[in-house]
């Protein structure tokens, strides 16, 4: 081997080669791969129950509640964002109670451009008073928030991501307005793209039990919310092509809907990403236990024994959540771990000697 091709082998490990690595492997599969469906049903059935003081004693009201803005919120509404600290908490993330509504915020700092926030969030509270366990809405979507931050907080990224619970989006995104305007507005902080999940387990139809099981995208008719609700797809459908979607092209009426919303409003691109559109829920009869007691794992919307037959569908909604981890690693740029870096550096390094003699 020459002098001149160690000074090739130590310009290209010195001077951006590990850099063009790091961009060219992330490995998105990978963590794609590594979210797990009983993980998810886990948190999922464990927010369903907050109320019970089945997580602490202290907020047992005796029926599973969280009602999120009556009178500060309920017990349940209590010990579902004590919950949710907690879990993110134990993931090694910055975790704060932001604002008037209690939002549970985590952040994982990105390493190169922090300033660069990607947001993934869902609402913990449930409609109303009563028993209204939420195990749909939105017992599911902030159990992907948390599994989605499982697995994502296990690695580093370019970009800042954000895990949040909203709470008060049954009293009309109230948590998410305040965030936004208080935190994000405030602090002038750039939004580079919210995913919202809001009700990503039961697709079935109950009016039309025929209806194939798939997923909407919906967002406000721009270029900068279509562009990234299209990133959102095309992710999935790279990366998670078991999760087939109602149209190639995101839905662009009633996009205002949920905590998306704000973030729309405020001039940021953001999504929700949800089992039907909110007019096909509201109006069509395509979950008729949406906001009732009914709505749980044991209740009748989980009863394959009911009218339709329609139950939760627990592989549908984990991979929603492995799409939601596929666009935030690819976008947030995950970087590998020096080890992986290093080994593909020698790896390099051995076919450039390999032709040198």
């Amino acid at each position: 081997m020459n002098i001149r091709g160690v000074g090739v082998i130590f310009l290209l490990m010195t001077s951006g080669f590990s850099c063009s690595l790091q961009a060219s492997v992330q490995p998105v599969q990978n963590l794609v791969d590594q979210v797990l469906q009983s993980q998810y049903q886990s948190f999922q059935t464990a927010v369903e129950s907050c109320g019970l003081g089945l997580y602490d004693q202290r907020f047992n009201q005796g029926y599973r509640n969280r009602d999120g803005w009556d009178g500060g919120g309920s017990l349940g509404n209590q010990e579902a964002a004590l919950y949710l600290r907690d879990r993110f908490c134990e993931m090694g993330l910055n975790v704060s109670l932001q604002g008037t509504y209690r939002n549970v915020v985590a952040e994982l700092p990105g390493t190169g451009r922090p300033g660069k926030i990607y947001v993934l969030g869902g609402h913990y509270d449930t409609y109303g008073s009563g028993e209204r366990p939420g195990g749909d809405d939105n017992a599911s979507g902030i159990a992907g928030v948390l599994e989605a931050a499982r697995v994502l907080s296990q690695y580093s990224f370019e970009c800042t991501i954000r895990f949040i619970g909203f709470n008060a989006e049954e009293d009309w995104m109230e948590g998410s307005s305040d965030y936004v305007n208080n935190a994000v507005l405030a602090n002038n902080e750039t939004i580079a793209g919210m995913i919202n999940l809001d009700m990503i387990l039961r697709p079935g139809w109950d009016s039309n039990p025929a209806q194939p099981e798939d997923l909407d995208v919906v967002t406000q008719n721009t270029a900068a919310c279509l562009d990234w609700a299209n990133t959102f797809i095309t992710a999935a459908q790279t990366y998670v092509p078991t999760l087939s979607f109602d149209f190639a092209t995101p839905h662009t009426s009633v996009w205002y809907a949920s905590d998306q919303a704000p973030f729309i409003s405020a001039g940021f691109p953001a999504i929700m990403v949800v089992e039907n559109t909110v007019e096909e829920i509201w109006s069509s009869g395509c979950n008729i236990y949406y906001h009732s007691l009914e709505d749980a794992d044991n209740g009748l919307a989980n009863n394959p024994f009911n009218p339709s037959g329609v139950t939760f569908n627990y592989v549908f909604a984990s991979d929603v959540v492995r799409a939601s981890v596929a666009t935030l690693a690819k976008e947030a740029v995950c970087i590998p771990e020096p080890a992986t870096v290093l080994l593909l550096a020698l790896g390099g390094l051995a076919l450039l000697c390999r032709k040198q003699f």
